[in-house]
């Protein structure tokens, strides 16, 4: 394994290990089952299960994952058609009339392939699929990397491609398409013994339908009420109350610089530390800070991180378009476009729950993860600030 690699691997690096050397075959595994939760009355239960074996030089690994959604957010419950009925069925359509609530449920599953060989050489090929009631994806990737200089430096590069289909349980006639290339090159360096840095590249273009079938855009100085089905209402509107379809660009690129550093303060502690600055061609900038702590024991694994994000709004984008809707270009209700403001803390523990006593056996992990966001919408006026919760307990099995 590169030098670089093991560094920024973190925990690796800082896990202390039962032999000096992997076994020439290896099996790792996860299996997952979480629940995220927020203020936007939004539940989602996640199931997660992942696999993959080491053969010599070559790796095979696969991951199903289902996510069982329920929602009556703010775009929920101001949609005009989300908002006066339930919709429960994708085969059919079939609704009742208490309205305001959506379910969903998603499926995804991914395939990889890797090789690596003695030198430090290394390449991968990745291929997924994502199925909702109303959005289906395929996606395939390459990426490698090159060990330089007795292994100290690393060279790194990557492309993936996505193809979405975009429906709408509302009209079985409503079909969409969006193409996104996404690219990425790095380089990363060891510094010493105890420290790496990794810097990266990220780009992506998305081309076709980018905007949501559900989401209308009202126009005037509206004012709302909520109904006593929490359905919200506009009212003073410029046209209909209902608004229009939002309706963005078709074309979007998207750049991040991406820098990294891992130190080790010691065997079995290690930090973890990242700045992201991006921007794009919607007039969006960004940037993301983020630190982690972690540490090992024997028997024992801990992190805790906090992550803050800011973003500007899009360009188009407006609290209220006050004027009529033929004197905009374009115009969207969605708050992800507008300016916002974001923190995450996260904390994870694992605890060995079976330890590996010789070469070829496994090491079983009992892992549980909290993660608390708190993410405010500064213009965005029918949701302020929203808070979420997402808890997750699962098994490890490693070499």
């Amino acid at each position: 394994m590169s030098r670089v690699a093991a560094i920024l691997g973190c925990l690796a690096a800082v896990v202390p290990r039962a032999h000096a050397e992997e076994p020439a075959q290896a099996v790792t595994g996860a299996g997952r089952t979480g629940l995220y939760a927020d203020g936007d009355q939004t539940i989602v239960w996640r199931a997660l299960a992942a696999v993959a074996g080491a053969i010599g030089r070559w790796t095979v690994s696969g991951s199903a994952a289902v996510d069982v959604i329920s929602s009556s957010s703010v775009d929920v419950r101001s949609s005009p058609g989300l908002s006066k009925v339930d919709v429960v069925t994708s085969a059919s359509g079939n609704t009742s009339t208490t309205g305001g609530k959506m379910f969903d449920r998603r499926l995804a599953a991914t395939l990889g392939a890797g090789w690596r060989d003695a030198s430090g050489h290394v390449a991968n090929l990745s291929a997924s699929y994502a199925n909702e009631r109303d959005y289906n994806s395929v996606n395939g990737g390459l990426n490698g990397s090159i060990d330089l200089f007795e292994r100290a430096t690393t060279l790194l590069a990557g492309a993936t491609f996505t193809y979405n289909w975009i429906g709408t349980v509302l009209d079985s006639t409503f079909a969409r398409q969006m193409y996104e290339l996404g690219w990425t090159a790095g380089a990363a360096q060891v510094l010493t013994s105890n420290d790496a840095l990794r810097l990266r590249y990220d780009g992506a273009a998305a081309i076709g339908y980018q905007a949501s079938p559900y989401r209308n855009v009202r126009f005037g100085d509206w004012t709302t009420s909520v109904g006593s089905n929490q359905r919200i209402t506009f009212a003073n509107t410029i046209g209909s109350p209902d608004g229009l379809p939002e309706t963005v660009p078709d074309l979007r690129i998207r750049h991040a610089a991406v820098l990294e550093w891992v130190h080790s303060f010691a065997e079995g502690l290690g930090l973890y530390s990242q700045v992201r600055l991006g921007l794009d061609s919607w007039g969006i900038e960004s940037l993301t800070a983020a630190l982690e702590l972690r540490a090992a024991t024997a028997a024992w694994r801990f992190r805790i991180g906090y992550r803050f994000y800011i973003q500007s709004d899009a360009d188009f984008y407006r609290p209220k378009y006050l004027l009529a809707a033929d004197q905009y270009a374009f115009y969207t209700s969605d708050k992800e476009l507008s300016r916002e403001l974001g923190h995450v803390v996260n904390l994870g523990i694992s605890r060995v729950v079976k330890q590996s006593h010789h070469p070829g056996d496994t090491r079983v992990l009992f892992d549980g993860t909290v993660d608390v966001l708190y993410y405010s919408y500064p213009d965005f006026v029918l949701l302020k600030s929203r808070t979420s919760g997402f808890v997750e307990l699962g098994l490890t099995w490693e070499p």
